[in-house]
């Protein structure tokens, strides 16, 4: 896996350097690397739709990981790691642009994942016409359809990572279904 040669040896590294060596320490390392490892394509490839660039996607998945790790005593253990993270990680990539004052828009694209489920060839490429059209949607809806259906996030996990209540990621969803049948349709 191209991440575990490039980000987990850094991020780590990066971890290593502002820790302690207690007993409680090296459990919390532990813990986390555990997470790292569990969670560092998705959030790559997650990262990786905004910015479209290989590079810049793995240092903002390092960078996601070292604030989520600095911040681990604030994570809420009755939510899903996973909204918290990619919560943290959108958070990163809106503060990474905005840092470099990039001129042209931030969009949020429908790369190609790396985890697709084996199936029959026309049923790829039905997925694949869908996901074509989809990249013609509002940037708001590609961004909730791709957090459902590729993520396999769940409502509230994604109203976590969005900052919106859970009725407004509903609608959305039905929205840009909607949206997303009448562009596959032509």
């Amino acid at each position: 896996m191209y991440l575990e040669s490039v980000a987990m040896p850094n991020t780590m590294e990066a971890l290593r350097d502002d820790s302690c060596d207690s007993d409680d320490s090296v459990n919390e390392k532990t813990s986390f690397t555990l997470l790292i490892q569990q969670h560092q394509t998705k959030l790559y490839n997650f990262i990786y739709r905004y910015t479209r660039n290989r590079q810049d996607a793995e240092d903002l998945t390092q960078d996601t990981f070292v604030k989520a790790f600095k911040n681990f005593h604030r994570y809420d253990s009755k939510y899903p790691f996973a909204s918290w993270l990619y919560t943290i990680g959108r958070r990163t990539v809106y503060n990474h642009y905005r840092s470099v004052r990039r001129t042209e828009p931030m969009e949020f694209d429908i790369a190609d994942e790396s985890e697709r489920p084996d199936g029959a060839l026309e049923r790829q490429d039905s997925r694949n016409s869908v996901w074509e059209s989809a990249k013609k949607l509002k940037n708001e809806f590609r961004e909730v359809l791709v957090l459902k259906y590729i993520e396999d996030l769940s409502i509230l996990e994604i109203a976590n990572v969005l900052g919106k209540t859970q009725s407004n990621i509903k609608i959305l969803l039905f929205r840009a279904r909607n949206q997303l049948k009448k562009i596959h349709k032509n």
